[in-house]
Formats: C-alpha cells, sequence, structure tokens
C-alpha cells in the first residue's frame, strides 16, 4: 500500500446511554452504519464504549447488566459492515481472559475483523475496572494500516506517534472526551479544542475522532466535538457539542512519514527510570517577560535613559525569554541580564535543560517542536518550564506540548510571544506585528502534580514498554539510564 490514495471518511456522533439502557445504543449504531452507507463512505469511526457504555460502576455491574457478550457484539458489527459494506472502528468493552478492556475492534467492509486495539492510557475510573492495554501497532486493512488512538491515549505523545512510526496512515479516535466546563450549557475538553490538532500537525496523517454526547450520568457528561483532520492539520469536518451528528470528509492517504526517536532521547522516554519529579518546596511564583526579537534588540531607553531590561529588573521580572537569530546578540543580551538580576534565556536553536535559582527549564529551536521528544525529554528530567525560540509555532500544538508534559511553554519569535500554563491556557499572547511583550506572574509549583484528572496522572500513565516496541526500539531498564 505504498501508493497514495483517496477514500471517504465519517466520524459517528452518538448520544450517551447509560449501561442500564444498554439496549438503546445498538439501534443507533446500526443507524449510524446505514446512513454511512447511504454517504458511500469507506470508513466509519464509532465512539469510545460505544456499547454497552463508557461508565460502568464495576466489573460486576457491567457483567450482572444483561449486556450483549463482548464476542456477541463483534458477531453484530462484522454483520453490520458486511451488510453495509463500510468498514468500522468501534470502542466496546471487551470481557476476555476475566479481565475487561476498553478496546476498539477494526472491521473491513467484507465483515472480517482486521484486529483490535486496548486503550493504554486510563482515564479516572476506568482504573477501577479496566485493565489497561500493554501493546501498540497499527491495524492492517484493506484501506491500509490503520493506526487507533482511544480516547486519553491521544495525550501521551508517544502513542500516536509511535502508530505512525510503525505504518499507520489514519489515526482513528473513538472516545468519550468528558467536558469539563464549569458554567452549564458551555463545553471544554482539551483534545477536542486543540490537542487533537496538536496531533495532526505533529503526526501529519488524517485523524478522525467520534465522540459522544449528553451524559451517562449526573456526574460526567461528553462534550461532542467529533472532528477530522487531513494529513495538513486543516480541520475538514467538526460536529456540534450537544447534537447527534455524522460527519465526513475526504481525506488523502499516503505513506506515513518518518517518525523517529534519536538514540540519545531513547534512554530517557523507553527507559524504566522514573521521572524526575519538580520539586514543590523549591518552587514558587516568578514573574516573567516574554518579548518578540523585534521588542528586546533595539533596547532602546527612555527619557529616563532606562531601558526595557532595566524596566523589568525594577518590576520584579526574575526571568526574561526572547528569541534571536545571532549568538553573539544572545551572549550579550543574557550576559546584560545577569548583571540586572535577570535569567535571560534567548540562545537561538539551541537545545539544552539547565537549572536556574528558578528551578530546571529547557531550550528548544520551534524547529524541532513538531516533534514530542525534546519537550518530552526535558519533562521527564525534571523541567517545568520550557523556552521555545525561533520561528512561530501554532498555537495548538504549543498548547498540546504544555499539556501533555503539564509544563510551562514560553514561546518568541521576531514579532510575536505566547505564555501558555500547564493545563493549556493562554495566558497572554502577543499578536504578531503588534509590539508588544509579554509580563506575567507564575507558579511553577503546578508542574510538580501531573495529575490532570482523578486517578489520572500522566507519568503514571506512561507505558514505555508499549512505545518502544511501537517504535521498534530496545526498552531500556533503569539502570541502563545513567550509562
Amino acid at each position: 500500500m505504498g501508493t497514495s490514495r483517496k477514500i471517504r471518511v465519517g466520524a459517528a456522533q452518538l448520544p450517551a446511554i447509560p449501561l442500564a439502557r444498554h439496549a438503546e445504543a445498538l439501534p443507533l449504531i446500526a443507524d449510524a452504519v446505514a446512513q454511512a452507507a447511504a454517504r458511500k463512505l469507506d470508513l466509519l469511526v464509532l465512539p469510545e464504549c460505544a456499547y454497552p457504555a463508557y461508565l460502568l460502576g464495576s466489573a460486576a455491574a457491567y457483567r450482572a447488566s444483561g449486556a450483549e457478550d463482548s464476542a456477541a457484539f463483534v458477531d453484530r458489527i462484522r454483520d453490520l459492515a458486511r451488510k453495509h459494506q463500510v468498514a468500522l472502528v468501534c470502542g466496546f468493552v471487551d470481557d476476555r481472559d476475566g479481565k475487561l478492556f476498553n478496546s476498539a475492534v477494526v472491521i473491513d467492509a467484507t465483515g472480517r475483523e482486521c484486529g483490535r486495539q486496548d486503550k493504554t492510557f486510563l482515564w479516572g475510573d476506568d482504573n477501577d475496572y479496566f485493565t489497561h492495554g500493554t501493546r501498540l501497532a497499527p491495524i492492517d486493512t484493506p484501506l491500509g494500516k490503520i493506526g487507533i488512538v482511544i480516547c486519553a491515549d491521544a495525550r501521551a505523545p508517544e502513542t500516536a506517534a509511535g502508530l505512525v512510526a510503525a505504518g499507520a496512515r489514519l489515526i482513528a479516535i473513538p472516545t468519550c472526551w468528558v467536558n469539563v466546563a464549569s458554567e452549564p450549557g458551555t463545553y471544554h475538553n482539551a483534545q477536542a479544542e486543540f490537542m487533537i490538532a496538536g496531533r495532526a500537525l505533529e503526526c501529519r496523517v488524517p485523524f478522525v475522532a467520534a465522540n459522544k454526547f449528553g451524559a451517562e450520568s449526573d456526574a460526567v457528561g461528553y462534550c461532542g466535538m467529533s472532528v477530522i483532520y487531513d494529513a495538513k492539520a486543516k480541520q475538514l469536518a467538526q460536529a456540534p457539542p450537544d447534537a447527534p451528528a455524522l460527519i465526513d470528509a475526504e481525506i488523502k492517504l499516503a505513506a506515513p512519514p518518518k517518525v523517529e526517536v534519536p538514540d540519545w532521547a531513547q534512554r530517557r522516554i523507553f527507559s524504566g527510570h522514573a521521572p524526575v519529579m519538580p520539586d514543590a518546596e523549591a518552587l514558587g511564583p516568578v514573574r516573567i517577560a516574554v518579548v518578540p526579537q523585534s521588542c528586546a534588540l533595539p533596547l532602546q531607553e527612555d527619557e529616563n535613559g532606562i531601558d526595557m531590561f532595566q524596566r523589568f529588573a525594577a518590576d520584579g521580572v526574575q526571568i526574561v525569554a526572547t528569541s534571536l537569530s545571532d549568538t553573539g546578540e544572545a551572549e550579550r543580551l543574557e550576559t546584560y541580564g545577569r548583571s540586572l538580576g535577570l535569567s535571560v534565556v534567548c540562545f537561538p536553536f539551541v537545545e539544552r535543560l539547565m537549572v536556574e535559582q528558578f528551578g530546571a527549564f529547557g531550550c528548544v529551536g520551534s524547529e524541532h517542536v513538531s516533534s514530542f521528544v525534546p519537550t518530552r525529554y526535558m519533562a521527564l528530567d525534571g523541567a517545568s518550564i520550557v523556552f521555545v525560540t525561533g520561528e512561530e509555532v501554532p498555537v495548538p500544538l504549543l498548547r498540546t506540548r504544555a499539556v501533555e508534559n503539564r509544563i510551562f511553554i514560553a514561546a518568541a519569535d521576531h514579532d510575536s510571544a505566547v505564555l501558555i500554563d500547564p493545563a493549556g491556557t493562554v495566558i497572554h499572547r502577543a499578536a504578531s506585528g503588534s509590539g508588544e511583550y509579554i509580563v506575567a506572574d507564575i507558579d511553577l509549583r503546578q508542574t510538580a502534580c501531573k495529575e490532570v484528572f482523578p486517578k489520572t496522572d500522566v507519568w503514571a500513565q506512561r507505558r514505555p514498554q508499549a512505545y518502544a516496541e511501537a517504535f521498534g526500539a530496545k526498552i531500556l531498564p533503569s539502570w541502563h539510564y545513567a550509562e
């Protein structure tokens, strides 16, 4: 399947059905497949745990619910695919070997099962009744290799990147994105808003995500917003947050790009060596300035003979992040800043991990941010903030880098600057050409907690063995790390 081809794909956004009413989900699934056939889709993606439900309560509750067993449900999906001649990716509860797995099955248009993928990154109550998957591999189909990323799996950058490295030409995402908005009638979820766009920018293959809407319980509701991106991260279709929908688009499947983790990074990313946690007691609030190059270089004095850096020092700024294209200028500004008591970060295109009085930080050139590797490496080694210098980087990608590692990101280019917190929130942004810079107070202690949701720690959910296998690398035990 080395040549490129165009196919039509769809994502079915279905209503949330509680476990006690699981039978209501079956006709909704069947109707979505029939609609896909009527639109002549080649592939339809259905949500995570499309049957019987996502919130199970417990394994015992699932088994006492009277839901159709896993084998019977997969047979049902195979029959639907064969009847309507549509390839399907469908999330379901896979009860096997005495354990429950949050899984997705891939069926081709003849009704043949091509493979299954278990969710590796468990979210919240997933941990109470699901067993995490231990293997990542794209699934061979007549359409080409498809990588399956189930909901929170997308929060670990190694997952989608590893599937693409193993040959996936398309990433399908069965999901139950939880709505974490605090105001009624509003919808918020990092994956729906920017992370899937970030993954598409990074992986350069199409992404098709199918979510639920509504609620399975009083406590948990979903945000809808199912979405399709092409290999250039262009959004082709998106569903509303609160209604059923079948979105579709034509995408181009081509040979996947080459994705690598350099040898120097494999020792960290694929090892069993525990991440270095930022020391909350040593960290604290800091005042930071993020300055575009066009503002930093002149350092013009005002009528009182005071320049920008002197104003920063007087204003209590501790860190100045900027972007310079000349090493000599960078060295001059860093030296000048130190004379004023400022930590200045502006060396161009130099990847490094450093420690200052405010804590550990990383520097990365903008041309390397499209790979998850540099920021991941630095975060695993304890960085609380990573500075990005060089050309402008798409903000969804920067927000994704912040969220996946629970770190601050400060990025500056020639004309603009942005500061992002560990939740992916854009704290401040100086728009291109505005002639503005950013000064803000941030608390680096936020990075000492890697929990993004109750029972969901982004470091604890990492699966280095699975990532190493996907990339064709050898897992390294912890004692190798120091060699």
